[in-house]
């Protein structure tokens, strides 16, 4: 995190600023990105980042030199001001200067952490876009992204520093962009109280899931950690780095339910005889369907057990890059094939999104 205590890093952060800018404009004046989702761009940008985005595109570049000198300038109006200040409050007129300078800190380092917040939701928008991801289009419900939710938003994100958390903040400001109402006040307010133990931990959970997502949409149905035959609340997930203990630091947050042996039944996945499926399931970004042995009846129902997550959990995971799971992946595999099934990968047209 940089210091903001002299003009040389005043000067780098509002390059930094000027990146951010920069990838903004980008988005908002491109092609490819549907009409509804831009005007939520606009208006959360025009909110968060310093390159205020309030007027026609057409005057943006203008604008963006403009912003930056009004930067320059309120930092020079915090300096001319220190004299009067200390005169009023009748104080030692260095102390005043201290004072005045750590709130100009605060106040930048506030707005250049909402800008490089702004900087990764638009690139992840951008990056969407390109891929081809399936988006909001200008016949669906046009839905604007709240100012209770922005207020909140802004809050808790200007006080985010690390590139970490700030990648975090972003995917989510991104995909509020694109869907309104995809992330609650709660889950806003719960990743900014997260530490890097629990951070690292709901990683490695996420990371083991198996989810049922409705097709075509964010909506998931059911994501939990199998429990693989045993107990979760009695260690049976220990080896892979999900003790009581640790499931109790993800319950405590509000990441998971406190039912460490719920259930849901995965009969949806198993493919029929005309090797079709009703809803494949998602595990390490890929979608799998389950092919029943011909020892296994028809029909039969297949629950799994363990630990799910919460909604706050649930719409978190989808921000959180998934790391391998090796050891668990094959004890998954030998779970499944004990209950006369096995995962197979789905390609194509089946995949949600």
């Amino acid at each position: 995190m940089t210091d903001f205590s002299n003009e040389q890093d005043l000067s780098v952060n509002t390059d930094l600023a000027s990146t951010a800018f920069d990838v903004v404009t980008d988005l908002v004046t491109g092609t490819s990105i549907p009409a509804p989702i831009k005007r939520n761009a606009f208006k959360a940008f025009g909110r968060l980042c310093s390159a205020a985005i309030e007027i026609p595109v057409a005057y943006l570049e203008g604008v963006a030199a403009e912003k930056r000198a009004e930067t320059q300038g309120r930092i020079k109006i915090i300096g001319r001001t220190t004299e009067q200040i200390a005169q009023q409050m009748e104080v030692d007129p260095e102390y005043a200067r201290v004072a005045v300078r750590k709130f100009g800190q605060k106040v930048i380092r506030e707005q250049v952490n909402l800008d490089m917040i702004s900087e990764v939701a638009a690139s992840t928008l951008k990056e969407t876009a390109n891929q081809g991801e399936q988006q909001q289009t200008n016949n669906e419900p046009e839905e604007s992204i709240s100012e209770d939710w922005l207020n909140t938003f802004e809050k808790e994100a200007s006080q985010k520093s690390t590139e970490e958390m700030q990648l975090l903040f972003g995917r989510i400001l991104a995909g509020e962009i694109r869907r309104p109402t995809s992330f609650s006040l709660k889950t806003v307010k719960l990743l900014a109280n997260l530490d890097p133990v629990a951070a690292a931990l709901f990683k490695k959970f996420c990371s083991a899931c198996i989810t049922l997502r409705i097709p075509g949409t964010n909506q998931i149905i059911d994501a939990r950690v199998p429990s693989l035959g045993g107990n979760a609340g009695s260690n049976s997930l220990s080896k892979y780095g999900f003790s009581f203990d640790q499931l109790n630091i993800l319950a405590e947050y509000g990441l998971i339910i406190t039912d460490y042996n719920s259930w849901r039944d995965y009969k949806i996945c198993i493919l029929n005889e005309q090797k079709q499926v009703m809803l494949p399931f998602m595990y390490q970004q890929k979608y799998w369907a389950l092919l029943s042995s011909p020892e296994r009846a028809v029909g039969q129902e297949f629950r799994i057990s363990g630990v799910a997550l919460s909604r706050s959990g649930q719409e978190l995971l989808q921000i959180i890059d998934i790391e391998p799971m090796t050891e668990y992946t094959e004890a998954l595999r030998v779970f499944l094939d004990d209950s006369k099934l096995q995962m197979v990968e789905i390609q194509g047209s089946l995949r949600s999104r």
